[in-house]
């Protein structure tokens, strides 16, 4: 544990994320009867899911490097507070979840993947700007000497970015980040245009 953070050896997100999950259980439990409550907006239980829930298990997020698996829980998790917030739907006589696609339109925020896919583009910002002898730029940029063990290699943190990027629609992110007022306006866009 380092600052919050759990850190392995083979360095496995797996085992973090896990961490973040049942610590924000605790925050959503805490809060379940509120997010619950009949007489209590939406509005305002989108902000308690935002400024009490999120932080908790986004905590060190823009250093995760997520697999599918990983994307998968923590969508799963978001999704079940937001069928909390808003509640199930009655058809006829019958109720029932929400679909996916319901909950995030009612939501008109970015998903947590995608905040965290922002958060990570934006570190990677910070580091790309800094001067080329420091041991953050180097560690994320050089590539390690020596050979892999034999399989199918785990994804580089900078893998995970230009992932990121990929996914985002953002072309030239390298020469981009050079820009630091370019790139913060190119984020929020970024934020703004998933969040719809």
């Amino acid at each position: 544990m380092y600052l919050g953070t759990l850190i392995t050896a083979d360095n496995n997100t797996y085992a973090e994320i896990n961490n973040r999950i049942t610590l924000d259980n605790r925050s959503y439990f805490g809060l379940v009867n509120t997010l619950k409550a009949k007489n209590i907006s939406r509005k305002c239980k989108v902000v308690m899911y935002k400024t009490l829930i999120k932080p908790v298990l986004m905590y060190g997020a823009e250093t995760w490097v997520l697999s599918k698996a990983d994307e998968l829980r923590l969508g799963v998790f978001e999704r079940t507070i937001l069928r909390t917030i808003y509640g199930p739907i009655c058809e006829g006589a019958t109720w029932s979840s929400r679909y996916n696609e319901e909950l995030y339109r009612l939501y008109e925020e970015t998903d947590l993947l995608t905040t965290i896919r922002i958060t990570r583009l934006r570190l990677a910002g910070n580091i790309l700007r800094v001067q080329d002898n420091l041991p953050c730029k180097k560690i994320t940029l050089d590539k390690p000497e020596g050979r892999r063990r034999f399989g199918r290699p785990n994804l580089r943190w900078i893998g995970g970015v230009m992932r990121d990027a990929d996914r985002l629609g953002v072309r030239n992110w390298r020469i981009k980040t050079k820009d630091r007022d370019g790139w913060r306006r190119l984020l929020e866009s970024t934020k703004t245009l998933h969040g719809l």
